[in-house]
């Protein structure tokens, strides 16, 4: 009986995974940093995998020095998104790129259409830049 209690215990965890990851509508990857006229250009990689376009994701950016303490924040409009289509955007932040270690979705200001905390909660991230913590 104890045996069958795990296999449904870890049954229902596998379930919750999987309609995380179904969940994901858009996934934004940090691809890229380059450092221009005193600032971080950064790079990213935004796929609206859901089969409704996005016209406006606002994202609120909070850029942390590798000692953790907050370097800059700033609002990035991502949209408009065309369902199902990968786009590339590119942003500037006030600080050498070497001086950034981490980069935090604080939150998403807005979404249209939809919900800014639904928006949040179908966001997948990653990072393609080893040295620069990408994270929600």
């Amino acid at each position: 009986m104890r045996g069958v209690l795990r296999a449904l215990v870890v049954l229902q965890v596998l379930l919750r995974i999987a309609t995380s990851a179904a969940e994901e509508k858009v996934s934004v990857q940090l691809n890229s940093v380059e450092n221009a006229d005193n600032r971080c250009r950064l790079y990213f990689v935004i796929e609206n995998k859901s089969q409704v376009g996005i016209e406006s994701m606002k994202l609120d950016l909070v850029a942390f020095g590798g000692d953790g303490g907050i370097l800059r924040r700033l609002i990035v409009e991502m949209g408009p998104l065309r369902p199902a289509k990968t786009m590339v955007r590119a942003f500037a932040v006030d600080a050498e790129c070497g001086h950034i270690g981490a980069l935090l979705v604080n939150d998403v200001v807005a979404c249209t259409p939809g919900e800014p905390g639904a928006c949040l909660d179908g966001l997948g991230l990653s990072s393609r830049v080893q040295a620069l913590r990408f994270y929600k």
